[in-house]
This record gives C-alpha cells, structure tokens and sequence, in this order.
C-alpha cells in the first residue's frame, strides 16, 4: 500500500486533486471579492499575458526537452553540469524576457484583450506587470521539477503545485480588502515562491548541487537550439487559440472573459488530475524506450485505459447537471451562469478526448518527433479559433455569441485527438504486413 501511494502517478494524481479543488476554491473567492462582471473579466484576462509566454516558452518545454537529455547522460558529473546549465539559461534567458514583457505590458494588453474600453484595460496592466513575476519563479521552480522527475522522486513535484494555488487563496482571502486587483498579484507571488521553495528544498535535500556551467556537458545540448523551436512552435497553436478566446471574449457582453474562463477551467478539471499526471507518470519510461514500439505500445494502451476510466463517469455526470454544479460551486446566476453553463456543457463534452492528448503527443516526443505533434496541434486549433471567431463574432446573435467559443474547445479537442490517435494507432498497433 505504501508503494502505491508514493508511486508517480499516484502523487501526482492526489497532487492535482487537491491543486484542483484549491483552483475552484480560488475561482470561487475571485467571484466573491470582484462579482461577475467587468472586474472578474481584468483578473483572468490580466492572468493571460504573462501565462501565455510561461506555458510557450516554459511550461510546455522545459520537462520535454530536459528529461530525454537527461537520461542520455552516464555520470553524476554530466547531471551536475547539465542541470546546472539548464537553470542558469532559464535563470537568465527567462529572467530577460519577464522584464520585457513589464516594459511592454501596455501594448500587449492590446492584443490580448483589445475588446476593453480603454478604462478598464488601462486598469488591468499592473496586474499583468506584477503577474510576471511569479511566472519567473515558476520558470526557475520547474527546472528542479525536471530534474527530480528525471529521477522519479515526485514527492516535491506533487507537494508544489497544492502549495502554489493554495498560497493564491490564503492570499485572496487574507488581503481580500486590501489592494484591490493587485491582491491577484500579491497572492499569485506567494504563492509561486511556495512552488520554488517546495522545488528547490526536495532537489537539495537528495544531495542535488549547482554549479556555473554553460551548455555543458556538450553531447547534451546538440540540437538543442532546433529542438526548442519545434516546441515552441508546437505550444504556441496552443497559446494562441487560449488567448485568441480570451481576446474574442473582451468583445462580448461585460463578463464573457470571466464566464468562459470558470466554464473552461470546470470543463478542463481532470486535464491536470488525470490527462497530464498519467502523461508525466509515464513520459519518463517512454523516453527510456525510446523507438521501442512494443514497450511504448504497452505503456500507452494502459495509459489510455486509466483515462477512459477516469473521465467518462464525470463527463456523464457534467453533462447532466452542468447549471446545478455551477450554482454549487461559485454561486453565479443570471446571464453569466447561463454563459458559464454553456461553455463548461460543450467543453466537458470532449473531457475524455482532452486528456488522452499530453499522453499522446508525448508517446511521439519520447521518439524525437516533434514536427508531427506540432502539426496536429496547429491544424486543430487554428480550426477551433476561427470556428470561434466566426461564430461568435459573426454569425450567432451577441445574447448567444458565447456558444461560439465553446464549440470552440469542443472543435480543439476532438480534432486533436482523433488525429493523434490515427497517427499512433498506424504506428503502434496496426501492422501493414498483418493487413495485406
């Protein structure tokens, strides 16, 4: 039994139940303190700017890019130097471009949400600005998250995300009353240093070190630079269509931004209990056997198996009782619990799909592919945004203009999946010579 509960997936299992219940509980708290118009549509269009440079440039690389590379190496001295270069490049590299996107914050709001009257956006660039900051902690925390999962050691990793959402509501909730939007920020800092601290204090206390070293050892960062583009390119479909609803969403009715952001977030709950903890879980042995279509295939059937089983009972029960479990958890009512009823019916719809994709896109990077990941995820959501686009802001009437960014989600994972599972199932489990 204990080695149940401290295998990988477990922890990060029972991390992201709790880091999820925490979400909602901060969701919950940002609509008590800002309501459900204008304000609570700064909060999450201000949370949009520094996240999606983070989960561009970070959070979708730095574990794909890390853990294959790490594995390849013989000797603690390599680790070292490895590790170390990595850090000091986020460090540095991260740490730049966080202070351009301060200096820049003002233009960048508009292409993240120009539907603003100029009043209220004007009001969400601090937020923004002091968002960044927390982005860079978890920038630098990741790193040690990567290299405590290359050696599969998740207490850490498991303990900092419950830390980091459970650090923004103490902050909500203490300084409610405080500094207005700026309590965002405020918590959202604590609460990433919590993420760091967690990170950081796991990797010391197994012995890890950190030394100067710059694209050390050399055979590990041979091809590296190539290899960061293709997966910047892959998240950026990704980002793009996120912030791409954000943006349509600040044309709409006064919270539309807040409304499909709680619909979204409650439509994407399991994404990050089940979809990415099965996906971290098992990337680690993927990438050990690399081109080993057999073992990969077993490890992904099995994998697939626990995601069906996991998602298909919420996802009934979400379509059923979508308006009641809204009501329950954030107390919304009129026009914004209509819009928040109708994203999270249409995005928790394609739940199962959803999370089959990190595991997914993930069996094809453990092999160096990363041009066909790239591939599906552009094509599938570049149709999901301009489906949204079009029917939100074109087609349907505005009293039902949402529908038309729900759909969206809708669209983004259906098609995604679909396209990842005909590309692994030729190349996993259908065999020409058998069908001939």
């Amino acid at each position: 039994m204990k080695k149940l509960l401290l295998s990988g997936g477990s922890l990060l299992g029972i991390s992201a139940i709790l880091s999820k219940a925490l979400a909602l509980l901060r969701d919950r708290l940002l609509v008590d303190i800002f309501g459900s118009g204008a304000e609570i549509d700064l909060v999450f269009a201000g949370f949009r700017i520094p996240d999606f440079f983070f989960f561009l440039l970070i959070g979708g690389t730095v574990s794909t890019l890390f853990l294959p590379r790490m594995a390849s190496l013989d000797s603690e001295k390599k680790e070292t130097q490895f590790f170390s270069s990595f850090l000091w490049g986020v460090v540095i590299l991260f740490g730049l471009f966080c202070g351009l996107g301060i200096l820049f914050t003002e233009p960048l709001s508009l292409l993240f949400a120009g539907g603003f009257e100029e009043s209220l956006r004007q009001e969400m660039i601090p937020l923004s600005r002091l968002l960044f900051g927390s982005v860079f902690l978890l920038s630098v925390s990741s790193v040690f998250s990567a290299f405590q999962q290359s050696h599969h050691r998740f207490f850490s990793i498991s303990i900092a995300p419950v830390l980091y959402t459970g650090g923004i509501c103490t902050g909500l909730f203490v300084f409610r009353n405080e500094f207005g939007l700026m309590t965002v920020g405020i918590a959202a800092l604590g609460g990433a240093l919590l993420h760091l601290l967690a990170n950081g204090i796991g990797f010391f206390l197994h012995g890890g070190k950190i030394i100067w070293a710059w694209k050390k050892p050399s055979e590990a960062w041979q091809r590296f630079k190539k290899d960061f583009v293709y997966r910047v390119l892959n998240n950026s479909a990704f980002q793009i269509n996120q912030s791409a609803d954000v943006l349509i969403a600040s044309f709409l009715t006064a919270g539309a931004v807040g409304a499909f952001s709680i619909g979204s977030n409650l439509g994407f709950v399991l994404l990050s209990i089940v979809g990415f903890s099965v996906a971290n879980s098992a990337f680690p042995r993927l990438a050990k056997a690399k081109h080993n279509t057999e073992v990969q295939g077993a490890i992904l059937k099995t994998s697939l198996l626990w995601i069906l089983f996991f998602t298909i009972p919420p996802t009934i029960i979400g379509l059923f009782f979508a308006r009641p479990i809204l009501q329950l958890l954030f107390s919304l009512e009129g026009e914004t619990l209509r819009m928040a009823t109708t994203v999270f019916f249409w995005t928790i719809l394609a739940l199962p799909a959803t999370c089959m994709i990190p595991i997914l896109s993930r069996t094809l990077i453990a092999n160096d592919d990363v041009l066909t990941p790239m591939k599906i995820s552009a094509f599938s959501l570049f149709l999901a945004t301009s489906s949204a686009a079009l029917l939100a802001l074109v087609i349907l009437p505005p009293e039902r203009a949402i529908l038309g960014l729900a759909l969206g989600n809708l669209i983004a994972s259906s098609v995604s999946a679909l396209l990842f599972g005909w590309v692994l199932f030729r190349r996993y489990f259908y065999s020409p010579e058998r069908h001939s």
